[in-house]
């Protein structure tokens, strides 16, 4: 698949056939590779005696673009950890001092897909820092969003959209996103649509079926 964007010129097709036509094509085998989860859930590494940080990383096991749960949670990664303004970045680096900066985020694959939390914090509070993930995992579980912060997130998220589409090659992008996700153009209505209509409750539900600690990996490196 080639993609191009910006201004294109009139012998476009002759260029790319004179350049690339000869190039083999056909249908690329694909891997059946299965997964192999970890036997332990927490990891802790020392490679520094002397090393005043650690470098912190929780993830777990995630559907891919194309399960219904996809859209609504984007809704609840962004208010846990994903804008300067979410729960975690309040809590961890605001209130607690423990980092400069901590975020979450779905990172996306066409088979296996995951929910990630990554900060670095002071060695001495690399544990501390985890805990109050964990906290800010309950909050959500059993904690309304109320609708100010609610509105507040739509609007974030709202306004990164056009942030993304802002120019050929962002939109590109973002259409490169959508074919080799295996997705139709629905897709990006879809998510406006799920930003503008998720409910508070629909992100209670998706967080105590995502967000519980003894499903997520540990791992502090320091």
């Amino acid at each position: 698949i080639i993609f191009a964007s910006g201004r294109l010129p009139a012998n476009l097709e002759e260029l790319l056939n004179k350049y690339f036509g000869d190039l083999p094509y056909g249908d690329v085998p694909q891997l059946d590779i299965p997964a192999s989860p970890a036997i332990e859930k927490k990891y802790r590494v020392t490679n520094d005696e002397k090393g005043v940080q650690g470098s912190i990383r929780l993830a777990r096991h995630f559907p891919n673009r194309h399960h219904p749960d996809f859209l609504k949670a984007q809704v609840l990664n962004t208010l846990f950890g994903g804008f300067f303004g979410s729960r975690l970045m309040e809590n961890i680096r605001e209130d607690k001092g423990y980092t400069y900066g901590i975020h979450s985020y779905l990172q996306n694959h066409v088979t296996q897909s995951a929910w990630m939390v990554t900060t670095e914090a002071g060695r001495d509070v690399s544990e501390a820092t985890i805990e109050e993930v964990h906290n800010e995992m309950k909050l959500l579980r059993d904690e309304l969003v109320d609708d100010e912060e609610l509105l507040l997130v739509r609007n974030y998220m709202m306004g990164s959209i056009l942030g993304d589409l802002d120019g050929p090659f962002q939109i590109m992008a973002r259409w490169k996103n959508i074919i080799l996700n295996d997705l139709d153009e629905q897709y990006f209505y879809n998510s406006i649509n799920a930003i503008k209509t998720v409910t508070a409750e629909e992100l209670q539900a998706l967080a105590q079926k995502y967000l519980n600690p003894e499903e997520f990996y540990e791992l502090v490196v320091v």
